[in-house]
């Protein structure tokens, strides 16, 4: 009988095998895919660092070289820019003042090669069909390895299959976001204009378009590669009749700063596209079983939050597991305070991404707010977890119900139709 059975080789189940491997619990991962594949989601929050710290991986990632993230920058479609930087607010227990931008293909082995290192037994190339039940509760997963299936048992079952969220689909668990619907199509490209400010060159820059929640990241992977992916709203994309290169084009062109940036650039892989990416499980836990990262929730790579709440829920997941080896104990009730935790940090993520694509020039309204824009970069940088209440959504929601009010304010026409 094995202890752990890990369902899914990328961040979250790594970072899961890696704390539970730490802890004395013997685990497997199994991966559908072979490492290195690629993956988007190239950019991340500073609060990422404390995770990697715990589990040694930071000197990987020094070693590996990626890009160092120190800021972000913000760019509207006049023309008109603005940026923070991460050292303004130093986070606790964190020793530097930037993050990371990286090649998640190369993240994602060396994470998983990390996870092996420390004691997880690693099986690529393995599909996983289901999680088996027994008397109502998880006992285990039939994979498909050599061409038969095989039925690998479990005191606990982990799901971190990412958006193919297997047991969501198997139980029935998943729930489309009600409120997002967003559309990203992206490619990356060589020699894409960085700008001067060698301060700034570095950070993630998002440009704001004149379309329905649209935007437009730019990520350095390295010296000369910088990751594109123009996002909007599903029934923007519509419009182009699945036309990805005519929605891609058009877009990028309308915004002065980014048509400048991509005028020397040239592409280098084919385009790929995002949509429907928004959703929640029902229940993150349940008898013998626990769903991680995005196998449990996903809202919207607006404040790349993704890789972050993977390694958080990988974290707090292990931390709930332990407790429940100890009391050799895997009934829900055992298990669901890591669920009550994971939901109240990413509805934070949750309402404060809402907030911001309600009304847009609200977020360089607060993040250049005395009271508000240490608050605001907390928010930024993904401590999200420990927190009862963040008085800055509060504010926010006011701002907005006076926008609403107020037939003549400035920003009247740009509210958009999402509820708050």
């Amino acid at each position: 009988m094995n202890d752990v059975v890990i369902v899914g080789g990328g961040p979250a189940g790594s970072a899961m095998g890696c704390y539970l491997s730490k802890a004395g619990i013997q685990n497997i991962i199994i991966e559908k895919a072979n490492h290195p594949r690629p993956h988007v989601g190239e950019s991340m929050v500073t609060s990422s660092t404390r995770v990697f710290q715990d589990l040694d991986f930071l000197r990987v990632m020094e070693a590996e070289g990626f890009v160092h993230k120190y800021g972000a920058s913000w760019h509207a479609p006049n023309g008109s820019e603005f940026a923070i930087e991460f050292g303004e607010f130093p986070q606790e227990g964190i020793d530097q003042d930037y993050t990371y931008h990286v090649d998640r293909s190369k993240l994602d082995m060396l994470l998983l090669k990390h996870a092996e290192s420390l004691g997880s037994k690693i099986y690529q190339g393995v599909h996983v069909n289901k999680v088996l039940f027994e008397d109502g509760r998880a006992a285990g997963v039939r994979a498909n390895i050599g061409g038969q299936d095989v039925d690998i048992p479990a005191r606990l079952v982990v799901d971190a299959t990412g958006r193919n969220t297997l047991l969501g689909n198997q139980l029935k668990l998943k729930v489309k976001d009600p409120v997002f619907n967003q559309y990203a199509v992206h490619a990356w490209f060589e020699d894409v204009d960085r700008g001067t400010d060698a301060r700034t060159e570095d950070f993630i820059h998002i440009y704001f378009l004149p379309v329905e929640r649209g935007w437009v990241w730019q990520i350095p992977i390295t010296d000369t590669i910088t990751s594109i992916g123009v996002v909007a709203d599903q029934n923007v994309f519509r419009d182009f009749s699945k036309d990805q290169e005519g929605f891609f084009w058009k877009h990028l062109n309308t915004n002065p700063d980014l048509a400048r940036a991509m005028k020397p650039a040239r592409q280098i892989n084919e385009l790929k596209a995002e949509g429907d990416y928004s959703y929640s499980l029902s229940q993150f836990v349940g008898p013998g079983y626990l769903c991680i990262g995005d196998a449990a929730r996903f809202v919207d790579p607006i404040f790349s939050s993704g890789v972050s709440v993977a390694l958080y829920s990988a974290k707090y997941a292990s931390e709930q597991a332990v407790k429940a080896f100890a009391a050799n104990d895997f009934s829900v009730e055992m298990l669901r305070p890591y669920e009550t935790r994971v939901r109240g940090g990413v509805s934070i993520w949750y309402e404060f991404i809402r907030l911001y694509y309600k009304l847009l020039p609200l977020f360089t309204h607060f993040i250049q707010s005395k009271t508000h824009r240490l608050e605001v970069l907390r928010l930024l940088q993904g401590e999200v977890y420990d927190r009862s209440q963040v008085p800055v959504l509060d504010a926010m929601r006011a701002y907005i119900e006076k926008v609403e009010q107020s037939d003549n304010h400035l920003f009247r026409d740009q509210l958009t139709d999402i509820p708050i």
